[in-house]
């Protein structure tokens, strides 16, 4: 009987905490239409998510106007993996209803900068959107997803 109390209040304090952290945790915005930076990953999901989120969580504690966007190289999921969510959520981020989208020329027309992120791979743009890109880089040598 007291290990099964012990297992109730530890579920109620399990709970009550992850709504705390819910409710405090950074939302990973919504595809937008533009964003002055696009961060690329492959699959969408994991490094660009991060990059982005992280560019706006910066961006906005300094009062800076700009925002960046995550986006995929190829169609490959269309959610998040709940390990992803987890790890996000871990860094403070919740996702809101993001979808992973496969980023287009007109994610990229207005940009600042297009950021391709790469980890074992060898994620390119995809050709119709290399020839709208005004600026762009590569980041490589990060873990893939599955290393996360």
């Amino acid at each position: 009987m007291k290990s099964k109390s012990v297992l109730v209040v530890g579920v109620v304090l399990l709970l009550a905490a992850s709504a705390a952290f819910a409710t405090k945790a950074q939302p990973i915005e919504v595809a937008r239409d533009s964003a002055q930076v696009v961060f690329v990953c492959r699959n969408g999901v994991s490094m660009s998510v991060w990059s982005a989120a992280y560019f706006n969580r910066l961006a906005s504690a300094r009062g800076l106007p700009e925002r960046a966007i995550a986006r995929a190289a190829i169609a490959s999921y269309s959610a998040v993996p709940y390990r992803m969510m987890f790890a996000l959520a871990v860094d403070g981020f919740r996702l809101d209803g993001y979808r992973p989208h496969v980023v287009s020329p007109e994610d990229v027309k207005d940009a600042e900068r297009v950021v391709v992120v790469q980890s074992t791979d060898d994620t390119v743009l995809p050709t119709d959107v290399q020839a709208a890109v005004r600026n762009s880089e590569v980041w490589q040598g990060f873990p893939a997803m599955r290393d996360h």
